[in-house]
């Protein structure tokens, strides 16, 4: 379980991760435009999705699965700390771009977001 109250250092943490994922797609987290458009495909796509995608012996379906998933897990750990009363900051220009992207979307830090997972 991921502790309480550590809201700032988990994230940092995913974000970490999702880093790598990007840089293992080649994706470009400083186009605004594609960070938008990964945060809404990553919305709306299913558990049963990622799930095959993690399954896929195709490592860039493997990758992009775990991405999605771990842009789930931010989105819900962000929600939660926002319940708390707690603002998630970072200096991370990914974590930005993220924040930006899912906030511009979906209004997620004001608890209109949804998760799929």
């Amino acid at each position: 379980m991921i502790g309480f109250g550590h809201y700032d250092r988990t994230v940092a943490e995913i974000v970490k991760e999702i880093a790598v994922c990007c840089v293992l797609l080649k994706l470009d987290w400083t186009d605004r435009i594609q960070v938008r458009a990964l945060a809404h495909e990553s919305l709306h796509c299913t558990s049963e999705q990622r799930l095959a995608m993690l399954r896929a012996p195709d490592e860039r379906a493997k990758t992009q699965g775990k991405l999605f998933a771990l842009l789930i897990l931010l989105l819900d750990i962000t929600r939660q700390a926002a319940q708390a009363g707690v603002r998630i900051t970072s200096d991370s220009g990914l974590w930005q771009a993220l924040d930006r992207a899912f906030t511009e979307a979906y209004g997620w830090l004001d608890g209109n977001a949804h998760s799929s997972a």
